[in-house]
């Protein structure tokens, strides 16, 4: 399932970046720039509206930015890696150097709710 979610292109690792903001401002751009559908301020204000509900960093440097959107036609997923840590309102305090992000569509409410379990359960069993 998941092989289908992720390309190369919606990867980048070692980024600059010192805010949540732009972490999902990049995010997006990702989206965005490999997906003709995808608008990256609507994918961004998404994401946005997403974390005002509550942070989706986990525990140990590691977050999952997801979200449903209506301009996405399948579920896709990008990774963005930090060199430092940010703050991202995670429970354990923990700054978050991982993000592995979910987007897919409007309507995908199981789809998503099982690919973000399968992410989760990855990511519990990594040592990263």
């Amino acid at each position: 399932m998941l092989d289908s979610l992720l390309t190369t292109e919606r990867i980048q690792l070692n980024a600059s970046i010192v805010s949540k903001k732009k972490s999902l401002q990049t995010l997006s751009c990702l989206f965005a720039e490999n997906d003709s559908n995808l608008d990256q301020d609507l994918v961004f204000d998404a994401f946005t509206s997403r974390e005002k509900l509550g942070s989706t960093a986990l525990e140990n440097g590691i977050a999952i930015p997801h979200c449903r959107f209506s301009g996405c036609t399948q579920a896709q997923s990008a990774i963005l890696t930090l060199n430092n840590g940010i703050d991202f309102d995670a429970r354990d305090g923990k700054p978050v150097d991982l993000l592995w992000a979910l987007i897919v569509p409007e309507e995908s409410t199981d789809e998503h709710l099982e690919i973000l379990a399968l992410m989760a359960k990855i990511l519990s069993q990594a040592s990263l």
